[in-house]
C-alpha cells in the first residue's frame, strides 16, 4: 500500500520537498507451534507477527499526518 500526503502548508523556502518513506511490516514468520489449544494451526505452522499491530500503528500515523496537513508544507 502507498499513501501520498501532500501537505497544506506554505510552500517551502528550501526548494523542492523531499520524500519521507515509512515502511510496516507486513509479513509471516514460518515459526513452529508448540500448542495443544483448540485453535492451534492445522499444519506444523503457526502465522506468528506483529502485522496487526503495526498496521494499527501505521494507520493511526496516516491519520495523525492527516491531522497535521496545515504544518506539512504544499509542493506549490
Amino acid at each position: 500500500m502507498i499513501v501520498d500526503i501532500n501537505g497544506k502548508g506554505p510552500v517551502s523556502e528550501e526548494g523542492e520537498i523531499c520524500s519521507i518513506a515509512f515502511r510496516s511490516d507486513i509479513d509471516g514468520l514460518k515459526i513452529k507451534e508448540n500448542s495443544d489449544l483448540p485453535y492451534k494451526s492445522t499444519t506444523d505452522y503457526a502465522h506468528m507477527c506483529g502485522h496487526d499491530g503495526h498496521m494499527t500503528i501505521m494507520m493511526t500515523f496516516i491519520a495523525f499526518l492527516q491531522k497535521k496537513l496545515d504544518k506539512i508544507p504544499s509542493n506549490k
